[in-house]
């Protein structure tokens, strides 16, 4: 395999250097910025590349002679230029002209260049900086419903649940992989509780769905999600805003590029400070459900020479947020009231509950163009992250569950790429890769054991008074007539027992992959990819009491001295596995603007190395799942744009989370389907009206037999998180009401149907008066109306989120469950603020708030 790598990198390095006809060119518009992504073909031949991000291309494998070259960018003109090509080197520059009434330009980099949306032989979304400005975007929720098939909903920052076609990526070991793989500027973050950072400063957003272990490594089952932040550029500029609004909200973000040195080194600095108060009210004394965050990048590009760039960033979010209101249905608050649309919880007396999170991020991206089209790419990474959470378990005012969870995480990756064009006609990468990661987990239980023995003997209802006063403690074990508690009975119930379960992991990873377009005939392309993977796993995992109070009810559940963990000294498992992950994908072009493409590809979520409450080890098989893709884009007049793809999933070894005893593990639950289509349009219809929607179907359910023929524990149950219908529909209004002053109206309404909140749909709380774990239809509207002024570079705008207020849940079940007291977590009320922005300055450099273009797709 090494020497066939070697013999493949001399191959292409000579074939796009050493070249008798060459042409080389620059794709600018009418501002003179470069169209990076722009396609670039010979007409009625296989030769083509795309633009790299300066807008240069370069086309060899040529003869001399009369050629018909075509450039095409979404949100530009077309053009054909015809020329006589003679023997060496030809030079051939392309100025494309906006159109009147457009799309904005879409350039994306999912396989590993700069490509436009219709380039590209899988289903992929963008949304960029502008959409998310002309929307007041700002959080990942929000974020999601411009997705079709994706879903986000986030109860606490350490555990985001990001959802792609139905698959979902808990991580409840150490060793337990993403199934969503989340990027930041071309780096990935294994842990989801990375991926929860403010949206400021940003360029764009790809969501790439289906399996791309080929294009993004093994994190990335069913998709990914890519950030791309704004990069230092040449000019200066910058903007600063800030906004409040109700429940104390306060927003700071500010961003100034800085020309160090001309056409050498320049610098970015952007910032954000985020706060609003919770929108639940803890009785008990605070607030819940609230926000309190500061955010922080830097960014340095260096042009040492003409082929060199070299990109140093590095960034910082800290989250000090109040506790999460894991509220119940069951027991009434303080007021005696049960309806948590009420926004008031009652929760232990005298404790804080909090989340809070610290991410560091640095990354150094060095690339050496051998030519336009070809280069090397040397990225490396190193990411940090701390979370500490509490929680009230119970949901009420009773000291029943109170837990916590730390969580540390540190991260190293770094990749060495080769991005080739092998005479025009194949264009792709190849290159290899290493991870690491060391991870510490922490669970800290400590229960007041005279109102746990409540639930244990289940008689939840003596626990709390149908007022919502707190019930009286039972201070012993009690006669229930039961022989084996017999030598129990009177023993006493300790209200301070504490104890603590650690766990750690070293992971580690090492690729060696490739990915390349072969064009076969003028309409037609192949592509295809592989990746390998060696992996090395290990967990460990200890438990032990706290202080000197052992729990009494521990001798009932046979993890006596403690109640939740069993004590177990320190051990540790390992274990390595290698595999293969690929795809197959063809591509029809009917025209410059109109393709369809199917595709076949391979992914697979690693195996997961854990320990059961008894501090038992196991090791969950590999998650796999076989992907069938198909799509058709279409691109009219540069103004209306529609893409429908429909896929076909079929999971072996289905991975689900799920309580075992005190632990929240992994389970094989066997083979599962999924199918479904998912739809974006948009149009331009005139210079004041832009329309975008999008629209999903879901079809996610567990199979009812195994590969053995038995049935399976979970048959025709639904994936959790999972709506089988939702759409978003919206508006971009816009019109000038004097001279260098424009409003821009942009209403959006999205729609999810109904959700389950567990795998298990069918197990639910016992008593049949509780809600059950799940969330009906539901839609939410929002607004942004924006007044510019163009002369001045400020921007007013008015906001609103759930307008109408609509009720509704982001998760339920939660560790009450165990208990057969499950918790809810409502989602947000109707929020609405105002905003003034002043942009100094180079402002179409921002993006967003420049020259006005269609939001993306």
């Amino acid at each position: 395999m090494k020497h066939f790598l070697v013999f493949l990198l001399f191959l292409f390095v000579s074939g796009g250097i050493h070249a008798n006809v060459i042409i080389r060119g620059k794709v600018v518009n009418q501002y003179n910025e470069p169209v990076a992504g722009a396609s670039v073909i010979i007409l009625n031949t296989t030769i083509g590349v795309n633009a790299n991000a300066e807008g240069e291309y370069l086309l060899n494998g040529l003869s001399a002679g009369n050629v018909s070259i075509s450039v095409s960018a979404l949100g530009y003109m077309p053009k054909v230029i015809e020329t006589l090509l003679k023997e060496g080197g030809n030079e051939v520059n392309f100025t494309l002209e906006e159109a009147m009434v457009a799309l904005e330009p879409v350039t994306v980099i999912a396989q590993q260049r700069e490509q436009q949306l219709l380039d590209i032989p899988i289903t992929v979304s963008s949304v960029s900086a502008q959409m998310m400005e002309n929307t007041h975007t700002r959080t990942l929720e929000q974020l999601a419903a411009f997705v079709p098939g994706l879903n986000i909903n986030i109860q606490t920052p350490h555990r985001p649940n990001l959802a792609i076609r139905g698959l979902t990526s808990d991580e409840t070991s150490p060793t337990a992989q993403p199934r969503v793989s989340v990027y930041y500027n071309n780096v990935p973050t294994s842990r989801a509780s990375m991926a929860v950072a403010e949206l400021y400063d940003m360029e764009r957003i790809e969501v790439t769905k289906g399996p791309q272990g080929t294009l993004f490594g093994r994190g990335s089952q069913i998709g990914v999600i890519h950030f791309i932040s704004k990069k230092p550029e040449s000019a200066f500029g910058g903007y600063a805003s800030a906004g409040m609004g109700n429940y104390a909200m306060k927003e700071i973000e500010g961003a100034v590029n800085i020309p160090v040195t001309k056409n050498k080194l320049f610098a970015r600095a952007a910032g954000i400070y985020s706060y609003h108060d919770g929108y639940i009210t803890n009785t008990s004394g605070g607030k819940l459900n609230g926000k309190n965050t500061f955010g922080g990048r830097f960014s340095l590009r260096y042009l040492p020479v003409e082929n060199m760039k070299i990109d140093l960033m590095a960034s910082y979010q800290k989250d000090d947020n109040p506790g999460t209101a894991f509220m119940s249905k069951r027991y009434p608050n303080a007021n005696g009231e049960k309806d948590i649309f009420k926004y008031e919880a009652s929760f232990d007396e005298g404790k804080k509950w909090f989340n809070k999170r610290d991410v560091f991020g640095s990354s150094l991206d060095i690339k050496y163009y051998l030519n336009e089209n070809s280069y090397l790419t040397s990225i490396t990474s190193y990411y940090a992250n701390s979370v500490d959470h509490r929680w009230d378990g119970d949901g009420s005012i009773a000291p029943a569950i109170d837990m916590a969870e730390y969580n540390d995480v540190k991260q190293f990756t770094q990749e060495l790429r080769y991005n080739f064009s092998f005479n025009s006609r194949i264009n792709g990468f190849l290159g290899t890769s290493y991870w690491r990661e060391n991870v510490e987990q922490k669970y800290w239980f400590g229960p007041n054991e005279q109102y746990m023995a409540y639930l244990i003997f289940q008689s939840p209802e003596y626990m709390i008074s149908e007022n919502g006063t707190l019930g009286y403690p039972m201070t012993a074990i009690p006669d229930l007539g039961n022989p084996a508690m017999a030598s129990l009975v009177g023993a006493p119930l300790p209200t301070n027992h504490e104890e603590e379960s650690t766990g750690g992991a070293v992971n580690q990873a090492a690729d060696i992959f490739a990915d390349a377009t072969f064009k076969l005939l003028p309409k037609l392309s192949l592509t295809t990819g592989i990746r390998a993977t060696c992996e090395s796993f290990m967990t460990s995992t200890e438990a032990h009491m706290l202080g000197t109070v052992p729990s009494t009810l521990g001798y009932l559940l046979g993890s006596a001295p403690n109640f939740f963990f069993a004590p177990v000294d320190y051990h540790e498992i390992s274990k390595d596995f290698w595999s293969v992950t690929y795809r197959l994908n063809l591509k029809y072009n009917f025209s410059a603007s109109s393709n369809m493409y199917a595709g076949y590809s391979v992914g697979r979520r690693p195996n997961v190395l854990q320990f059961n409450s008894a501090g038992e080890s196991e090791v969950m098989n590999a998650e796999k799942v076989r992907s069938f893709d198909a799509g058709f884009k279409w691109n009219v007049q540069q103004r209306y744009w529609f893409d429908i793809g429909v896929f076909y999933h079929r999971y072996n070894d289905f991975q689900t989370s799920k309580w075992d005893n005190a632990n929240y593990l992994v389970d094989d639950a066997g083979r599962a389907t999924s199918y479904g289509a998912e739809a974006t349009a948009k149009a331009a219809l005139n210079a004041h009206l832009d329309v975008f929607g999008n629209y999903a179907y879901i079809h996610a359910r567990f199979d009812d037999e195994d590969r053995d023929g038995n049935q399976q524990e979970y048959a025709g149950n639904t994936f959790r998180q999972t709506p089988k219908h939702s759409f978003l529909l919206g508006w971009d209004v816009k019109f000038d009401v004097a001279k260098e002053i424009q409003i821009v109206f942009t209403p959006t309404c999205s729609w999810k149907s109904h959700i389950w909140f567990e795998d298990s749909n069918d197990k639910q709380p016992a008593d049949l008066s509780l809600a059950r774990l799940e969330q009906d239809a539901y839609g939410l509207l929002n607004a942004n109306i924006a007044v510019k002024f163009n002369k001045q570079g400020l921007v007013f705008s008015a906001f609103a989120s759930n307008m109408l207020g609509e009720k509704y849940i982001v998760g339920a079940g939660n560790t009450g469950m165990m208990f057969g007291v499950p918790t809810y977590v409502p989602g947000a009320p109707r929020m609405i603020g105002a905003k003034l922005l002043w942009r100094f300055n180079n402002l179409k450099y921002l993006g967003g708030y420049g020259r006005q273009r269609n939001s993306s797709i």
